[in-house]
């Protein structure tokens, strides 16, 4: 529901001046670049220009995002026409879809409609009874086992984002508690129980399909990092239905740390469990209002701790009092040839919804102390130009720790740092930007070091 709150409070907010953005973002090749590696990890960010992206240029966007997200209704044109150009796809476009939920703004609660098409308190299927929710104005479930229901929407997205190449579909849990919460209700009368919940997201999923009948690019908003509650792992591995899901305020929940106890070893077991499957990915969008440097540290490594070329996406929703470009020139680090890499999670109910936390594999390969974890690569790349081998260390603990000369396989001299914010207004690194001492260096609670050579 983050894209309601977004938008929400920018209506509510005078505009603001824009900010120029960089005169260039293209990567430059030289003696040290390598054609084969991308300028920068895969990317989501805002760009429709109201929810964010306001003032940013073609080029930035397209030196920069991986996959640019609408949320300004089917005529809002800036993500096409940054995304698309020439006969190229430069970024992946994307338009925000809300059919879980239908809320007073939404098309659908301006038409009237058979009551089946809602969901209903058990016992019940009378309007009087239909499943609420009263965030954001108040709205009520859609019914999405309902075929009618479901053709109502496949109409809708060939009428209104034909051109674009994916949707980001919200409110896609895969757990009665993580779809109904808010409610105080369990199950529907139409809706038990979460196989079945799982098999409506799909009948939906499988509805929506460009005019030609060509499948969209499919991610849902429903992937948490709590393990007493179910993952929507079983919406992948369908092609032409569900490609990515989105891990809402993970790992930085508005500037803090998800619980470092369960949390976060689950959000590492979460992206080890889709680093090993065929296609799929899994976006981490972690929320701060101010861009600190803390948070900006975090999701970095946090990404590096478990990418995987094509599977792991960083959305840094970290400035959340502008409306800028939501990337960020840490973005642009792409790590090769790691010398540590998570195994696939296993235990018994790991990822399963039972509360327990992976026992084997997973974040268990990078923990080198309680709470912290490390990860190495051979060779890294800025923006195209190799710079050495880099590594990460992440603090989960309330307390600072020490590193330890024990917990990296090769030697590091520097950390990296930050010079200014995010790329649109000018940020920029310093590889090189302070000194690292293996046996001497601090890193504070809740926080990380990024290393280089």
């Amino acid at each position: 529901m983050h894209i309601r709150v977004a938008l929400l409070l920018w209506l509510a907010c005078a505009s603001v001046l824009m900010l120029a953005a960089p005169a260039s973002g293209k990567t430059r090749h030289g003696a040290h670049a390598h054609r084969a590696v991308p300028a920068h990890i895969a990317t989501w960010a805002y760009d429709d220009g109201c929810v964010g992206g306001k003032g940013a240029s073609a080029e930035l966007v397209r030196a920069w995002v991986t996959y640019a997200e609408s949320n300004c209704g089917a005529e809002n044109p800036k993500v096409l026409n940054d995304c698309h150009g020439g006969g190229r796809h430069y970024c992946t476009a994307i338009a925000y879809l809300q059919s879980s939920i239908i809320y007073t703004d939404s098309p659908l609660a301006r038409i009237p409609v058979p009551e089946s098409w809602y969901l209903h308190e058990p016992g019940y299927s009378d309007a009087a009874h239909r499943l609420r929710t009263s965030a954001y104005g108040g709205g009520y479930y859609l019914n999405q086992s309902n075929p009618a229901a479901d053709a109502y929407f496949a109409s809708y997205v060939k009428a209104s984002f034909n051109d674009y190449d994916g949707l980001m579909v919200d409110d896609t849990g895969a757990s009665m508690q993580s779809q109904f919460f808010g409610t105080g209700l369990a199950s529907s009368e139409e809706i038990s129980n979460g196989g079945e919940l799982v098999a409506a997201h799909e009948q939906m999923a499988g509805s929506l399909t460009h005019v030609g009948g060509s499948p969209f690019l499919e991610v849902d908003n429903g992937l948490g990092a709590n393990p007493w509650l179910s993952t929507p792992f079983p919406l992948l591995g369908h092609p032409g239905l569900v490609n990515g899901l989105i891990a809402e305020d993970v790992p930085e929940d508005n500037g803090v740390l998800i619980n470092p106890a369960w949390a976060y070893p689950t959000m590492l077991d979460e992206m080890a469990y889709v680093d090993h499957t065929r296609r799929d990915f899994i976006v981490l969008l972690s929320y701060n209002y101010d861009g600190s440097a803390a948070a900006r540290r975090m999701q970095a490594a946090s990404v590096l701790l478990g990418y995987s070329r094509g599977h792991i996406v960083s959305w840094s929703d970290l400035e959340q009092d502008n409306r800028d470009l939501a990337v960020w020139p840490e973005e642009g680090i792409v790590p090769t040839r790691p010398r540590q890499s998570m195994r696939r999670p296993r235990g018994y109910g790991c990822l399963q919804g039972s509360g327990r936390v992976c026992t084997r594999g997973g974040h268990r390969t990078l923990e080198v102390a309680p709470g912290v974890y490390r990860r190495e690569f051979a060779k890294c790349y800025y923006r195209g130009r190799g710079f050495g081998r880099c590594a990460v260390i992440v603090n989960t603990n309330d307390h600072a720790i020490r590193v330890r000369r024990r917990w990296l396989t090769r030697s590091y001299r520097h950390r990296i740092t930050f010079v200014g914010g995010d790329v649109q207004s000018g940020g920029r690194l310093r590889l090189r930007g302070a000194r690292f001492r293996a046996g001497h260096t601090i890193v504070p609670a809740q926080d990380a070091l990024l290393l280089s050579r």
